[in-house]
């Protein structure tokens, strides 16, 4: 029985797309007389962490290592990877844009270097950054206002002298975020500032939209929409892991998200599903599974999602469109489409000194369509699904303007390829000051007639629904939590207490908002948007009493009281080693009270101070997790157990 493999990204957005998908994969096999390949839509997934896979039974998480699609050592000792490259219509669609046929194979068959991004607000940043270092790191120079390494070493193949080991548990913890450094530039180009509130409409699992919470924070949010339930859980996980609590996660088809109250959001990501032509050297099964008519099928749902995040853009705020394709018809093509179907955007040069030091090519105004066998088609209109939209455009006005895109090929940078593009919400051509799905083209006749909006109701609440925590609530985890004053806004949700920038609050919750016939819905809720999660869940309660969980205190650590109890580094050592000691020895040893329930403890340390959550019961026991409690040890300088 041959299992197809659907892509999760594309067969989320619709029964219909799902079976045209169907059709196409069983007339490729057909003629290619082949088993079935995995289709080469991007699948972003962070390294070392789950994903998720579609295998002819329903969505289950892929286990840590395993190929999403069929076994590439199985393809691989079939047709090695250079032979393959040598006739796959990949390498003929890179010759069509002008790229050498060797100098294609020679980089984009050889792996990606490792790379990642630092934490930037982690309190002991500095200890982390000499560890990357010393592990071989070097800056990368075009990644300013944000620093990224690239390793000594490829993508997944660090040494076992304990390299491997700490990579991971710095990634674990939050410390680190390992990503394609193409992929970092949406947001370096896109440049979101504090005070923000920015739409990431396709974010898991997150790197874009973490990348941007860092940037914008403390107060600036992101709310990073998914409609995958697996992969929102992925995006909330990656939210924990780095500490962010400026992070919305939300769940809607991308072509329809829901609103927010006027005038809408400062600033969007587009980091549209795409065939990923251009990840080649991380994804070797593109090889293989790539077609040139993936393109043209991914159009109108790039197009589609491209303009309802266009709808939902303040005037004079911008949007990042960016694909890990190499395909106009993905890129440009969909960019003189949105310019064609959204008079109110403009594309604008991007600024090449957010990226000095990086070397890329403007966008095209003129290409090629292509056959199933790489090869440029004599006549366009003969390939598979032709539309003219996906032909270059004949408007000499958006001709003009294409060359702003920017594209980057593997060769230029030791990365993978990307396309990225600016687009600017004129404020000239919506006079109302609002997002352009607030604009009633009704109104004059809705005044005229003495038309009055009316009050709608919100769902009810259920077990999931995030609230505004009450004054009392947040008294309680100040002082049981040993917290200074703050400025956030506090959420409450089952029984854990999150806390978020107050733009939250002001920007959304505090607001109504309008439906598309002119009706409001009140404030006091996330409603029409859907809401999972707001902020980070800081705090968990347990018997009545609150405790700081441990992935909150990088974020809360700025606020916490100095009056937390200091241990020293060998009563650490005996927590880490499971050697407990009682309440009452533990109280002797620090001449204090104690009293059943959280405790946080501070230890000086020559690397950094390091704070830590506790639980008070007949003994003292850390609430760490293993990465948290293997990267102490490391710290200390304890040798690994046997």
């Amino acid at each position: 029985m041959v299992a197809i493999v659907m892509p999760l990204t594309v067969a989320d957005y619709g029964l219909l797309q799902m079976i045209q998908w169907f059709l196409e994969i069983t007339r490729w096999l057909w003629n290619r007389k082949t088993t079935a390949p995995t289709m080469a839509f991007r699948h972003r997934a962070c390294p070392d962490q789950t994903s998720t896979r579609y295998d002819g039974n329903g969505v289950r998480n892929a286990k840590r290592g395993e190929t999403v699609g069929r076994d590439m050592g199985a393809r691989e000792s079939e047709t090695s990877l250079l032979e393959q490259a040598e006739v796959a219509p990949l390498t003929g669609f890179a010759q069509s844009l002008g790229i050498l046929k060797q100098d294609w194979i020679d980089v984009a068959t050889t792996p990606l270097p490792e790379t990642l991004r630092l934490s930037m607000h982690h309190h002991d940043k500095d200890w982390t950054r000499e560890k990357i270092i010393e592990m071989g790191g070097k800056p990368i120079a075009w990644s300013h206002g944000n620093e990224a390494y690239e390793m000594p070493f490829a993508r997944g193949q660090a040494a076992r002298d304990g390299t491997r080991e700490l990579l991971a548990l710095l990634h674990d913890t939050g410390r680190i975020t390992r990503q394609e450094a193409a992929s970092m530039l949406p947001i370096l180009v896109l440049d979101p500032q504090p005070n923000t509130l920015l739409l990431d409409l396709c974010a898991a699992p997150g790197s874009k939209a973490t990348h941007a919470a860092e940037r914008m924070a403390p107060t600036g949010v992101v709310v990073a929409n998914e409609p995958i339930s697996g992969r929102v859980n992925m995006l909330a996980s990656n939210r924990g892991r780095l500490s962010l609590g400026n992070v919305i996660v939300s769940q809607h088809d991308g072509r329809h998200i829901g609103r927010i109250p006027e005038p809408g959001f400062d600033a969007i990501v587009a980091d549209v599903p795409c065939t990923g032509s251009a990840t080649a050297r991380k994804n070797k099964d593109v090889w293989w599974s790539w077609s040139p008519r993936g393109g043209r099928t991914m159009f109108q749902l790039q197009v589609d999602i491209s303009k309802r995040g266009a709808q939902l853009l303040r005037p004079g705020g911008n949007m990042v469109y960016s694909t890990c394709s190499l395909d106009p018809t993905e890129n440009e093509a969909v960019i003189a489409e949105l310019l064609r179907q959204c008079p109110w955007l403009e594309l604008v040069d991007i600024d090449d000194s957010k990226v000095e030091g990086l070397t890329w090519h403007r966008g095209l105004t003129d290409w090629e369509q292509i056959d199933e066998e790489g090869n440029v088609a004599e006549d366009r209109t003969s390939v598979p699904f032709y539309k003219p939209q996906y032909d270059p455009p004949t408007e000499q006005d958006i001709l003009d303007v294409l060359p702003y895109c920017r594209r980057l090929y593997p060769a230029d940078n030791n990365t993978g390829g990307f396309f990225v593009a600016m687009l600017h919400h004129r404020e000239e051509a919506t006079p109302e000051g609002v997002a352009r799905t607030f604009v009633d083209k009704l109104a004059h006749r809705k005044a005229e007639s003495g038309w009055e909006p009316r009050q709608l109701e919100t769902p009810p609440n259920n077990r999931h629904t995030v609230l505004q925590a009450s004054d009392e609530e947040i008294q309680e985890v100040l002082e049981q939590c040993q917290l200074t004053q703050t400025d956030y806004s506090w959420w409450r949700r089952g029984k854990r207490m999150a806390i978020a920038p107050q733009i939250v609050y002001d920007r959304i919750w505090s607001k109504q908002t309008p439906n598309k016939r002119g009706n409001r819905w009140p404030a006091g809720s996330f409603h029409p948007l859907q809401v999972l999660h707001v902020g980070l869940p800081a705090f968990v309660v347990k018997s009545g009493r609150w405790r700081a969980r441990q992935e909150s205190i990088p974020l809360i650590y700025p606020h916490l009281s100095d009056d937390i109890l200091v241990i020293d580094e060998v009563m650490l050592q005996r927590l880490l080693r499971d050697e407990a000691p009682t309440r009452e020895e533990f109280a002797e040893a620090y001449e204090t009270e104690l009293s059943s329930g959280a405790l946080l403890v501070r230890i000086k340390h020559s690397t950094g101070d390091l704070i830590i959550s506790a639980w008070c019961g007949t003994r003292i026991t850390l609430m760490l997790d293993k990465a948290e409690r293997r990267l102490l040890e490391i710290r200390l300088g304890m040798e690994e157990e046997e």
